[in-house]
């Protein structure tokens, strides 16, 4: 048995195209390939069967060329030619010209907003280079690009933390840490009288002026604020 992709093999496939051809004038190539393919299970390169074909006297259709191969403009959809009048100069200078006066008859108007009032109007946008340039001719004030920042209300330090509890606990904390250690307390009649120092030298000096002013010594406290020892939630 010979090989399929032998050159006996394919001699008898061209041999097979010939009858094909002689049979029917009016087969087309297509159509012998096909048959071809039916009768041995495989198909017959290209080359092979076009050369059997145009030997066996077969005709070859040439009117209909490669894909994508049609000459000669393409009709945009419901037969009309498609028209740029809006892009004309004249159109653009007409635009440019309606730019200026919403400028002259609104100082404070955006560039953005006459770019909306001209597609408004003429049913097509200006070209952005275009419409900057009429605006500025105008008198139009040109803003910077991009949004600015809003300015928070209150600055928050992240190192804290996010959470409303953690931002109280910080900040009892900061009290506690800000207030002065060293406090002196002295009652008359009833009443408390309390200085705070933030030293234990001016503490000292305090009371001994206190004392040499004719306060007993039993109406003199002296404390020194320490660290609590247990956990406090806030």
């Amino acid at each position: 048995m010979a090989d399929k992709r032998s050159k006996e093999n394919t001699k008898a496939k061209q041999e097979f195209i010939a009858e094909l051809v002689k049979t029917n004038a009016s087969i087309t190539m297509n159509e012998a390939g096909k048959k071809v393919r039916a009768k041995f299970g495989t198909q017959i390169a290209y080359d092979k069967l076009r050369e059997a074909f145009l030997n066996a006297g077969g005709k070859i259709d040439t009117r209909r060329g490669p894909k994508g191969g049609r000459k000669g403009p393409s009709k945009a959809k419901g037969g009309a030619p498609k028209r740029y009048g809006k892009r004309s100069p004249q159109a653009t200078k007409a635009k440019q010209d309606f730019v200026n006066e919403l400028v002259k008859g609104n100082p404070d108007i955006t560039m953005n907003e006459a770019g909306k009032r001209v597609r408004t109007r003429f049913g097509t946008q200006l070209a952005f280079d275009k419409l900057k340039e009429a605006f500025r001719a105008a008198g139009g004030k040109v803003g910077k690009p991009g949004r600015r920042a809003k300015p928070r209300p209150v600055k928050i330090d992240r190192r804290i933390g996010r959470r409303a509890a953690d931002i109280n606990a910080a900040r009892t904390r900061a009290t506690l840490q800000a207030m002065p250690k060293h406090v002196v307390i002295i009652s008359r009649e009833g009443d408390l009288e309390t200085s705070d120092f933030a030293t234990r030298e001016q503490a000292v000096a305090y009371t001994r002026s206190k004392l040499q002013a004719g306060i007993a010594v039993s109406n003199i406290s002296y404390y020194q604020r320490q660290p609590l020892e247990i956990s406090v939630g806030v």
